[in-house]
């Protein structure tokens, strides 16, 4: 390495959670022994902050900040205040499925967030030097030839997928900035990197999981792909030197002229896995399946730039790299994707969304009440939840409280429709995943669906307004739809009779059913709020959006629910039943928002146990308490 002609002070790395940037941080920390960093990372899918050892997590020099790019002022905030001088920008939407399947999204985080973070750097006006890294997809195919020659940073620039594309878009918006503004930025296009924390929908970490249990390695196409093979510490020792001594405005190509397929990389991975878990070597199986699209037959560049400008070449084989990898992966490790905030976690839900979030150890805080942009922007979280809502007031413990004039429609429209919806607003526009937990009480049994018949799917719009409740929260049900575009992560999930085993809560349907004398004896969907809930921040920490009916599949009666509690729990409660043909029974129908809903969605994304399979489960855990 060549003598630094640049020192950092204090230095801003994005997307430092991630694979490369946790693994950077690592790396330059000891390796900027003065230096003080700040990590910005909003936690996307393949991101953790468990990715950072706790040696730097605990170190006075090292402070995490959890937002967007976007967020100008938290990343304003997080400059002034840590004096920044230095920028690493790793921050980037690399994974497949946003990249191919949703492009649209991956623009907004690859390009249009990108140029907003641009624009906050240029107005704080202090930065001395910016590191971009980019991507060596953005060059194209090779030639599987051996006389190929590597591409050179001048090389036309010819993408072959959209996460490539979105780059493209972001060196061009560099090189503007940088002729327009003048800012200090180089740029390091990296090959391809394996190592530690890599995210396990990748070929190197999922090829170790299939190696442990000695299943079947799928190949796309023919499996003779051509890929460098750069290890994440060389990887970080290049930037480390673009940092120091790269010039300005100049791209410098960091790789490895190390390649191997992808079949042969299967061998090595099971040889690697079988050695170091004691076992006897099997040669791995391999089942072909179709080649996805946009899988570039080769990506060779040249990394002669680097060597003679910077000193670096990479120094650790591929044997070596590989054994350090596959001694991580086979680690337990705890993993911290995601930090909430909770507008109404006071509230029934609220507080039994707080004893899962507890139980996970997924850091959260309680949001004030008031929505406020500003206060919401550098709070530091990457999820909002919203379990707000007005089902009852002073003098009546029930939703007839919201039945009057127009006092009440006020207190309904602001409490159940307005604050959410400029909550998921807000969310947008910071870059923050946005759940609402809605309610199936704007259904009902109808002939189209009937008991025992169709049940209620995501698309189908609201069939009861039986109660001023019913009908705002429906509104407020089809304006989530405006926020459920593909790719934007918005949830919006439907919640019906919430129940919970914590028969000390007043609020809990459970405890309250248990004391009467009469119980309906029609099915019913019910939410199991222990069930339910972990699977709600499954489907966070995924970061998926869109509706979801959030109940326990198979309808089962209130009467049916306590003469289950009454054979496992407590014999001495016997309610009677109601039965539908009744003319009681009638008047409820018409008058109460009972329905089924579907789960067919739920238990594709995110399975949970049938309602009496829960209960059953449930009751036999609390008597064995």
């Amino acid at each position: 390495m060549t003598s630094p002609t640049y020192t950092p002070k204090n230095v801003v790395i994005t997307g430092g959670c991630g694979f490369i940037g946790s693994n950077f941080v690592n790396y330059i920390h000891d390796a900027w022994p003065t230096c003080n960093f700040v990590n910005i990372d909003k936690l996307i899918l393949n991101s953790d902050t468990q990715n950072v050892n706790e040696s730097v997590r605990q170190s006075a020099r090292y402070k995490l900040v959890l937002t967007d790019i976007k967020n100008e002022a938290a990343i304003l905030n997080v400059f002034e205040e840590n004096e920044i001088d230095t920028v690493i920008h790793f921050a980037a939407d690399c994974t497949s499925t946003r990249c191919y399947n949703e492009t649209a999204e991956a623009v907004q985080n690859n390009v249009l967030s990108f140029i907003q973070f641009l624009d906050t750097v240029r107005k704080y006006g202090r930065i001395q030097r910016f590191v971009h890294i980019s991507t060596d997809e953005v060059y194209g195919d090779s030639d599987l030839s051996a006389d190929e020659q590597g591409k050179v940073e001048h090389s036309r620039l010819l993408p072959g997928n959209p996460y490539a594309a979105t780059k493209i878009a972001g060196e061009a918006y560099v090189r503007a900035y940088q002729r327009q503004y003048n800012l200090p930025i180089v740029t390091a296009r990296m090959n391809n990197i394996y190592g530690p924390n890599q995210w396990d929908v990748k070929v190197v970490p999922r090829f170790i999981e299939i190696a442990k249990a000695r299943g079947e390695y799928t190949i796309q196409g023919t499996g003779k792909q051509l890929r460098s093979w750069l290890f994440v510490d060389d990887a970080s020792a290049g930037l480390k030197a673009v940092t120091e001594n790269g010039r300005l405005q100049e791209i410098y190509n960091l790789g490895t002229y190390y390649e191997k397929n992808v079949a042969d990389l299967a061998k090595t991975i099971q040889e690697e896995v079988d050695r170091q878990l004691g076992r006897a070597h099997e040669p791995p199986r391999y089942k072909s399946i179709p080649d996805r699209p946009y899988n570039d037959l080769r990506y060779f560049i040249s990394i002669e730039k680097a060597q003679n400008e910077l000193g670096w070449t990479p120094s650790t084989s591929f044997d070596e790299g590989m054994r350090i990898t596959v001694a991580s992966a086979l680690k337990e490790r705890k993993h911290v994707k995601m930090h909430v905030a909770i507008y109404g976690g006071k509230g029934y839900v609220g507080q039994e969304l707080q004893h899962v979030l507890k139980a996970r150890e997924i850091p959260y805080v309680l949001a004030e009440k008031k929505v406020g942009f500003d206060k919401l922007a550098l709070l530091g979280v990457t999820h909002v939840i919203c379990v707000t809502g007005r089902t009852h007031g002073p003098g009546c413990n029930t939703i007839e409280y919201l039945e009057g004039g127009a006092d009440k429609v006020f207190i309904n429209v602001r409490d159940n429709m307005y604050s959410a919806t400029i909550l998921a607003h807000m969310c947008r526009k910071i870059g923050l995943h946005y759940t609402y937990v809605g309610t199936g009480y704007m259904f009902a049994y109808d002939k189209e669906h009937p008991i025992g018949g169709d049940e209620f799917k995501e698309e189908d719009e609201p069939t009861f307004f039986g109660s001023a409740y019913s009908v705002v929260k429906g509104f407020t049900d089809r304006q989530m739809n405006y926020f459920n575009q593909n790719g934007w992560e918005n949830l919006n999930v439907r919640i019906t009779l919430p129940l919970s085993l914590d028969l000390e809560q007043p609020r809990n349907l459970l405890s309250k059913i248990i004391k009467y004398k009469e119980l309906f004896d029609i099915p019913v969907s019910l939410t199991i709020l222990p069930d339910c809930m972990n699977a709600m921040c499954n489907l966070m920490e995924q970061r998926t959006g869109g509706t979801l009916n959030l109940v326990n599949p198979e309808p089962i009666s209130l009467y049916e629910v306590v003469k289950i509690y009454k054979e496992i729990v407590d014999e001495t409660v016997n309610p009677t039943p109601i039965g539908v043909e009744t003319e009681r029974a009638q008047q409820l129908l018409a008058t109460k928002g009972n329905c089924a809903l579907d789960t067919q969605k739920l238990q594709r994304i995110a399975p949970v146990l049938s309602a009496k399979e829960s209960l059953i489960k449930h009751f036999n855990e609390m008597v064995a308490k």
